[in-house]
């Protein structure tokens, strides 16, 4: 390849500069096109995925205990009985409040669970050497909108 390109006979001193040219070349090409990869992915990730996921999932569980141990209370005490004789059907007393608080809740718990997992992605990424924290930024802005 090299007698192809330049004319020359391959010898070491030629091959050994081309491969230090070569290396030099990829050290300033690769880390700003890891930082690249490494704020889309992080962008991507959290806003389609990872936010909306760990969000269900942490609301699922509170929401569940919580109702859980007041049908329980309400089983113990004998307060559902005492709702169905005041005309009250005890599921649209203790569910339909916790299904209202998380329509409400969801969203906002999602877009702040989001806006943290970017931010301490720019905060993570420099320490390990990929990219700076404005790259970051940047990357993340165009990537989302």
């Amino acid at each position: 390849l090299l007698k192809m390109v330049t004319g020359e006979d391959d010898n070491v001193m030629a091959l050994m500069m081309v491969k230090m040219k070569v290396r030099s070349m990829m050290n300033t090409v690769i880390p700003q096109a890891k930082a690249h990869l490494y704020a889309i992915g992080m962008a991507k990730l959290f806003v389609l995925e990872i936010g909306p996921l760990l969000t269900a999932l942490l609301l699922c569980g509170r929401i569940g205990g919580s109702y859980a141990g007041q049908i329980a209370t309400l089983q113990a005490t004998a307060q559902n009985k005492l709702l169905r004789t005041l005309g009250i059907h005890p599921i649209v007393f203790t569910l339909v409040p916790s299904i209202f608080a998380a329509l409400l809740a969801a969203p906002f718990l999602t877009v702040v669970g989001t806006i943290l997992a970017l931010v301490l992605g720019g905060m993570v990424g420099p320490k390990y050497g990929i990219g700076t924290l404005e790259t970051y930024r940047t990357q993340v802005r165009s990537s989302i909108f």
